[in-house]
Formats: structure tokens, C-alpha cells, sequence
């Protein structure tokens, strides 16, 4: 008997040390879809003109041309991309990460109102947390 009563307080022992491994029921954090918006570049406007978003808001901005080569640039996010001529949309994704108001240029001439093609991008301040 004293052989099974050392057994059992070690087998105790060891398992208080290694407790069971329990499996997570709760599915890993993974960060929102980005807001999805739909552009048109053709001379000499983008439409919409205006984007407004949320400070820390992820955008997926989808860029067509309705005429020809076009670039879409908003230098404050390091977005800069070129525009063809044709259907498919070039898809331009990334994080509005600061307050504030940044201009969309086309970055690619277009045309003597090249100049003039213009939109802006309006990031609203995020909303402070709560104490």
C-alpha cells in the first residue's frame, strides 16, 4: 500500500505542475475589411471629387478611367498609382492613419486641365476611448 499512495501523490504532483492543455473556442482577432469606394478618373475630374473617411479607417479605393491615362496620388499616404485606359479598376488600398484634409492629384498628364484635376481626401479625428 505504501508503494500506491507515493504513486498517486506523485502522479498529483505532475499534474498540478503540467495542468491539461485547453483548446481556445475563440476564433483569432482579425482586423475589419477595408470600406470599399468606388472612383472615376476622367478629364479633368475625379468623381467622387470628395472621400471622407475616419482616422485609422482601412479604404480600398477602386480607380477607373472613364477616358484615358490617369494617375491617382495622395502623397500624405504614399499612394500613388497610374490609371490606363480601359475597364478594369486598379485597386489602391491602405490605412487613413492621420486627421485632416489631402489632396488627390492625378499624377499622370491628362490634357491642358491637368492642372485642375483635383479631389481631396477628409479624414475625420478618430474617436478617443472611452475611460
Amino acid at each position: 500500500m505504501h508503494t500506491s499512495r507515493t504513486l498517486t501523490l506523485t502522479l498529483g504532483l505532475v499534474a498540478s505542475l503540467h495542468p491539461p492543455a485547453v483548446a481556445s473556442t475563440s476564433a483569432p482577432l482579425q482586423a475589419p475589411e477595408p470600406r470599399t469606394i468606388e472612383v472615376i478618373a476622367r478629364r479633368f475630374t475625379f468623381e467622387p471629387a470628395t472621400i471622407e473617411a475616419v482616422e485609422g479607417e482601412r479604404l480600398r479605393i477602386l480607380v477607373k478611367s472613364g477616358d484615358g491615362l490617369h494617375g491617382f496620388e495622395i502623397k500624405k499616404f504614399k499612394v500613388s498609382k497610374e490609371i490606363p485606359r480601359g475597364s478594369e479598376p486598379v485597386v489602391i488600398e491602405f490605412t487613413a492613419s492621420e486627421a485632416g484634409k489631402f489632396p488627390i492629384l492625378c499624377s499622370a498628364f491628362c490634357g491642358d486641365g491637368h492642372g485642375d484635376m483635383k479631389g481631396m481626401l477628409v479624414v475625420a479625428a478618430g474617436e478617443s476611448p472611452q475611460p
